[in-house]
């Protein structure tokens, strides 16, 4: 499979200070599963209105994943909810954590989109980091219908913030075993 072509807009663009880092000691190799954070987590879980992601490591630092539109994502008749799609990329950069061994969080999120995603369509998200900076991650995707060569229907981009495992549960219902640093 190749890699989709650059973005065309890049609204949050990464500092010179910021460095692609190297993927830590038991990340995923390309071509494997990249393990889930959390099993009632609303995109990667198997929540019955969920998105059920999962995803594959690829090469330089980067996951794929299926998303199968189906009429519960819908927002508009017929097409998927704006927001569901940015849950999907969101998600996606998430599972970005399985390079670095550390937990992170959203701190920006930028989508665009470009296409309408109908209702039984299949996206494929590919997502990518590109730089680290401290605690700081800056990160690209795409999503493609008919294939991960096909046409672009939405394009992000995302600043993630590492925090330590205490995060979710000072801030969450979280129990310390229930916190994967390394998803």
């Amino acid at each position: 499979m190749s890699h989709p072509s650059p973005l065309s807009a890049r609204p949050l663009d990464v500092p010179p200070a910021a460095a692609r880092p190297a993927p830590v000691r038991g990340a995923p190799e390309p071509g494997t599963p990249v393990p889930r954070h959390y099993d009632r987590c609303f995109a990667c879980g198997d929540g019955p209105d969920g998105l059920h992601l999962r995803f594959t490591a690829g090469e330089d630092l980067s996951v794929t994943a299926e998303l199968q539109v189906r009429e519960a994502h819908q927002g508009a008749p017929g097409l998927i909810h704006g927001g569901v799609l940015a849950a999907a990329f969101d998600e996606t950069f998430g599972a970005l954590n399985a390079f670095v061994g550390e937990a992170s969080v959203t701190g920006q999120l930028n989508t665009s989109y470009r296409k309408p995603v109908p209702v039984g369509s299949t996206l494929h998200l590919w997502a990518r980091l590109e730089g680290r900076e401290g605690r700081k991650l800056w990160m690209r995707a795409t999503g493609r219908l008919d294939g991960p060569d096909g046409p672009l229907a939405a394009e992000a981009s995302a600043l993630f913030l590492i925090v330590p495992p205490s995060h979710f549960v000072d801030h969450g219902s979280a129990l310390p075993d229930q916190i994967a640093v390394n998803p």
